[in-house]
C-alpha cells in the first residue's frame, strides 16, 4: 500500500530526484548522486498501486544509512516492474552499472514466486525478475513489512505526534502497530526484543469496517448497497474518502458528481463544501478507531504509527482531534488507550528505508 498523491496526476510519467533525510517528496535535491560506490547495498523499489518509486540504498548500519537517487514513476506508464526497473536503471545519473542485490516492497501478498498487486493489474515472478535484471539476489516484501523494517531506523523528527504521548526512539522492546492509507489501506506491526525486530506483514486492511455511531452505521448502510461486504479499505484509502463523500452527501438526499481524494481534500480545506469537510472529518475518526482496534489487537501499547501522504493535506488540528478521540473510544480501555502514543509518519520514503534495512542482513 503506497501513498496516494493528491497532487499528481495518474498518467504522467513522474521523475523526482531527492536525497533521503534532506528533501520532501516532489522536490528536487542537489547531490543525489554523490555517494560512496563502495558503500553501496544494492537497488530498493516501492511498487504501489499507483506508482513506483527506486533508489540506491548505501550505508553500513541503520544510523548510517540513506537512500540516493531516488525517482518516482506512474505504475500505467509502464507494462510491467522489469521495463520500470530497466528505464530507472538506465536513465538515471549515479546509478551503478552493476547491481547485484535488491529488495522490494509491493502492495500486495507476496507468494513464493508470484506476486500480485492489490490495487494494479501489475503481477510478476520474483525468480523471473531477478533473471532479467541480473541480480544475484533479490527480496521481496509486503510494503508494511517494509515500513515494519523502517522503525528500527526512524528518528523522532521522522514522526509527528497525535497526542501528547510520544513513541520512545529507538524501539527496543515492546509491540508497535502500523496503520498506512494512500492507495489501499496497510496493516503491519513490530515486535522488539533487546533490540531485534520482528516484523508482522498482515492484510489487516481488508477486514471489515467497524462503525461505532450512528452517523458512520448509516453510511456502512449505504456502502453495503454498492458493494455488499464492507472491508475498512472502503473508507480508509483514497477510493474510501471518495466512497464517504458520496455516502454522506446521499444521505443529505443530494446526487453528486464524483470528487476525487485530492478536490474533496480541497474543498474541505477551504470550507467551501461542507459534506467534504463533514467527509474530511468522519475519515480521521474512522481512521483513529481502526488505528485504536488494531492497537488493541496486537497489544501495541507502545505505539501506533500511521503513514499516508494524502494525511499532509488534512487540515491538521482536526486530524490530530477527530483521530484521537476515534482512537480512544474504547470503552472500557479508553484509559488504557490515552496512554498509547500514536503518530504520523513523515519520513518522505519510509518503505525505501525499510527495504534498504533489509539489504544489511547478509
Amino acid at each position: 500500500m503506497t501513498a496516494l498523491s493528491l497532487v499528481a496526476q495518474p498518467s504522467q510519467l513522474l521523475d523526482e530526484g531527492v536525497t533521503l533525510n534532506t528533501a520532501l517528496p516532489g522536490v528536487d535535491s542537489p547531490g543525489g548522486d554523490d555517494f560512496d560506490r563502495a558503500s553501496v547495498l544494492g537497488l530498493v523499489a516501492d511498487v504501489g498501486g499507483t506508482h513506483i518509486r527506486f533508489g540506491i540504498a548505501v550505508g553500513g548500519a541503520a544510523d548510517l544509512l540513506n537512500i540516493h537517487c531516488v525517482r518516482r514513476y506512474a505504475v500505467r506508464a509502464y507494462e510491467s516492474l522489469a521495463h520500470a526497473a530497466h528505464h530507472y536503471r538506465t536513465a538515471t545519473p549515479g546509478v551503478p552499472a552493476a547491481l547485484s542485490r535488491a529488495a522490494v516492497a509491493v502492495a500486495g501478498r507476496v507468494e513464493p514466486d508470484r506476486v500480485q498487486l492489490t490495487n494494479s493489474a501489475w503481477s510478476f515472478s520474483p525468480r523471473q525478475l531477478s533473471e532479467s535484471q541480473h541480480f544475484d539476489e533479490l527480496k521481496v516484501v509486503n510494503d508494511f513489512e517494509a515500513v515494519g523494517h523502517a522503525v528500527g531506523a526512524l528518528r523522532t523528527a521522522d514522526l509527528n505526534p497525535i497526542g501528547e504521548k510520544r513513541l520512545a526512539l529507538p524501539l527496543t522492546s515492546g509491540v508497535c502497530a502500523i496503520v498506512g492509507v494512500g492507495t489501499g489501506l496497510g496493516v503491519g506491526g513490530v515486535v522488539a526484543t533487546h533490540g531485534h525486530y520482528h516484523v508482522l506483514a498482515t492484510e489487516g486492511g481488508h477486514a471489515s469496517f467497524a462503525p461505532t455511531n450512528e452517523r458512520s452505521i448509516e453510511v456502512l448502510r449505504w456502502l453495503r448497497k454498492k458493494f455488499g461486504r464492507v472491508s475498512a479499505e472502503r473508507v480508509l484509502s483514497g477510493a474510501g474518502l471518495a466512497n464517504v463523500y458520496l455516502a454522506l452527501s446521499e444521505l443529505e438526499g443530494q446526487h453528486v458528481a464524483e470528487l476525487s481524494a485530492a478536490e474533496i481534500t480541497t474543498r474541505a480545506s477551504s470550507g467551501s463544501d461542507a459534506n467534504c469537510v463533514e467527509a474530511v472529518g468522519l475519515f480521521c475518526e474512522l481512521l483513529g478507531s481502526f488505528a485504536g482496534d488494531v492497537a488493541m489487537t496486537l497489544g501495541a501499547w507502545s505505539g501506533v504509527l500511521v503513514s499516508g501522504a494524502m494525511l499532509q493535506y488534512f487540515d491538521r488540528p482536526t486530524l490530530e482531534r477527530r483521530v484521537r478521540s476515534g482512537f480512544e473510544y474504547k470503552g472500557r480501555f479508553t484509559p488504557a488507550m490515552r496512554d498509547v502514543p500514536l503518530e504520523t509518519i513523515t519520513h518522505p520514503h519510509v518503505e525505501l528505508l525499510g527495504a534498504a534495512r533489509l539489504l544489511l542482513d547478509p
